[in-house]
């Protein structure tokens, strides 16, 4: 990556604030439905503001910053989840909230290769070199792509939790982007995703 800012990065931040925006919008949730008290520890793991990438950034050292802020992101998020749901049987109703969450980017009226667009500009799959999401087949009513690799499931390995709910999470946030749009998603596993048209051809 380039030791300078460029769109790229800018791109690969606004992923990071999407990530946070969810992890601080299910805290929100917890919180104003009593599930959690609003102490110190739960709340350190969300960031309530942030602030430009250009006030941020080290850009001395532009790959290792970005890499860093991912890791963290994707940790607290892990950590925050872990905690309001272990031992507790309340994890359908976080997916509800992630499906509210997913309706408040609705991606409206778009062909599937543009929703497919709005999905990788929205969630995290690592560093851009990491080369996650492979498009396996497209045409204009079905775009379907496999995730190459598992690269959420450590950060939930290591709070003690699972990488279900990670995907889970994730497929309701998706299916909340893809309300009333004329699109559906199919997903068979955590690694392979089709969205389709549902428009029919006459």
């Amino acid at each position: 990556m380039s030791s300078f800012l460029g769109p790229i990065h800018f791109w690969l931040y606004n992923k990071v604030k999407f990530q946070e925006e969810l992890t601080f919008y299910l805290y929100t949730f917890a919180v104003d439905n009593n599930i959690v008290a609003d102490d110190a520890e739960i709340s350190s793991l969300v960031k309530k503001q942030l602030r430009p990438l250009d006030e941020l950034i080290d850009a001395m050292n532009i790959h290792s910053w970005l890499q860093d802020c991912i890791h963290d992101a994707e940790n607290r998020y892990a950590k925050l989840i872990v905690k309001l749901t272990d031992k507790n049987d309340n994890f359908p109703e976080f997916e509800k909230a992630a499906f509210k969450f997913g309706k408040l980017h609705n991606v409206g009226q778009v062909s599937v290769r543009d929703a497919y667009r709005i999905f990788d500009d929205s969630f995290l799959n690592g560093m851009p070199c990491d080369r996650v999401n492979v498009i396996t087949d497209q045409d204009d009513f079905r775009i379907s792509w496999e995730q190459t690799q598992d690269i959420h499931g450590s950060y939930w390995n290591n709070a003690g939790g699972s990488p279900e709910l990670y995907y889970n999470l994730r497929k309701q946030v998706m299916l909340g982007m893809l309300e009333d749009s004329g699109l559906s998603l199919e997903s068979h596993d955590y690694l392979h995703y089709s969205i389709i048209s549902n428009k029919k051809v006459f």
